[in-house]
């Protein structure tokens, strides 16, 4: 029950931070498709792609030990509700996603700095179509 859990609250603050729960292939295809609709030069591929990799280094280093935290695990095992453990712990789990979300929307700003005037335009019009960050 624990272990289910556990993965679950992993699996749910992953799909909230978006970036952070991509695989290597998804997030490949969602590269390759920003670079073909914003029609990146294989220069600014080689820069979103190092972009990418920081970003993807410092969601790394976010702290996760609120996802081993088994204080409602718990609640369900003793049958006892425990409205401050509850709101501490889904609290540092929003914490989580808020880093991530963060991250995701520093990454996307860095990206937006070497596209051209035209390709900035295109992309804020794909951030707010299909809220990238």
């Amino acid at each position: 029950m624990k272990k289910m859990f556990k993965v679950a609250m992993v699996a749910t603050v992953l799909a909230f931070s978006g970036m952070a729960s991509a695989s290597t292939s998804t997030e490949t295809l969602l590269q390759d498709s920003l670079a073909q609709q914003l029609k990146l030069t294989p220069e600014q591929i080689k820069t979103v792609n190092t972009l990418r990799e920081d970003a993807q280094k410092e969601i790394g280093k976010i702290n996760t030990d609120a996802l081993a935290q088994d204080a409602i695990v718990n609640m369900f095992q003793t049958g006892v509700w425990d409205d401050g453990a509850a709101k501490k712990q889904l609290s540092a789990l929003g914490d989580i996603q808020s880093q991530v979300r963060y991250q995701r929307a520093k990454y996307v700003f860095n990206v937006s700095r070497v596209l051209t005037p035209e390709q900035k335009q295109h992309l804020q019009q794909l951030l707010i179509e299909k809220q990238l960050y």
